[in-house]
């Protein structure tokens, strides 16, 4: 069983990976406290955040100072994002629970889901878009041979867990970090968060509950799944919670939102916000 315990992970940096805790990243912590109403709600930083949204935040939560973890089985972790996978990990280790990235906004409760060992959603890859007459002819012409793959799963995407307290799946997870190589945004910057779990399942799936990828994780992170999230209403009715993609949506989106923005224009995410404001 899992405990109704909430983790979250954040400031493994001093400058916060330059997205400073805003309001997008108290929505995640308040949607996700109001909706599940847990037994508590664990925020694990190095660096405290401040401002205004971070003042709001700080009553929903157990604040947990670590010090950023710098290997792992002898290994470097060069990237904070790492570094943080790292953590949430050895949290649900410690303790179990649901780890959240704050770049989410819940919609639902996840109580339902709380009866299993270990939970992770699917991640699909964008559908593939030509960007030249070559790339458009080959594309064109594997749909004609029925070669088109849509749909296709990534793997299974880390931003969202549940677990119960030292549940083997963690434990198979933590140890296959003995193969981590990434020395950051390289060829194997999501091979530990996404593609290890997904090599885990195939070999251990009595131990693991592989939910829809949408569950969490959609829409999705090319343009059009942005613009359904941040400009559009768009109904997603199996959605728990969305995975916002902050890396692509920081500067377009995320980073403007405003307590105004969200209660007077209509968007999918603004009409989720608009409830927890």
């Amino acid at each position: 069983m899992i405990p109704n315990i909430l983790h979250f992970v954040f400031g493994m940096a001093p400058d916060f990976g330059g997205k400073p805790f805003s309001l997008v990243h108290y929505l995640a912590i308040k949607s996700a406290v109001e909706l599940n109403k847990p037994q508590a709600a664990y925020f694990h930083y190095q660096y405290e955040p401040q401002g205004e949204w971070w003042e709001k935040a700080k009553p929903l939560l157990q604040l947990q100072h670590i010090t950023a973890p710098g290997t792992i089985h002898g290994n470097k972790l060069h990237h904070v994002a790492h570094k943080a996978d790292v953590v949430r990990l050895q949290a649900l280790k410690e303790t179990g629970g649901i780890y959240m990235d704050l770049d989410t906004i819940s919609v639902k409760p996840l109580t339902d889901l709380l009866n299993h060992s270990f939970a992770i959603g699917q991640e699909l890859k964008p559908e593939y878009v030509p960007k030249n007459w070559r790339q458009r002819f080959k594309h064109q012409l594997r749909s004609l041979l029925g070669n088109k793959k849509e749909n296709e799963t990534n793997g299974l995407c880390n931003a969202v867990l549940l677990s119960e307290k030292n549940s083997p799946f963690i434990n198979y997870w933590l140890d296959e970090y003995k193969s981590f190589r990434s020395e950051g945004r390289d060829k194997y910057w999501n091979e530990h968060s996404v593609l290890v779990p997904l090599a885990l399942a195939e070999k251990y799936p009595q131990h693991i509950t592989r939910l829809s990828p949408y569950a969490f994780h959609y829409p999705l992170y090319d343009e059009a799944g942005l613009r359904s999230m941040f400009e559009e209403v768009t109904s997603f009715p199996d959605a728990y919670l969305h995975h916002l993609w902050e890396s692509f949506a920081w500067d377009k989106y995320m980073s403007k939102l405003t307590p105004e923005d969200i209660s007077t224009k209509d968007t999918t995410y603004n009409l989720v916000a608009r409830r927890f404001i």
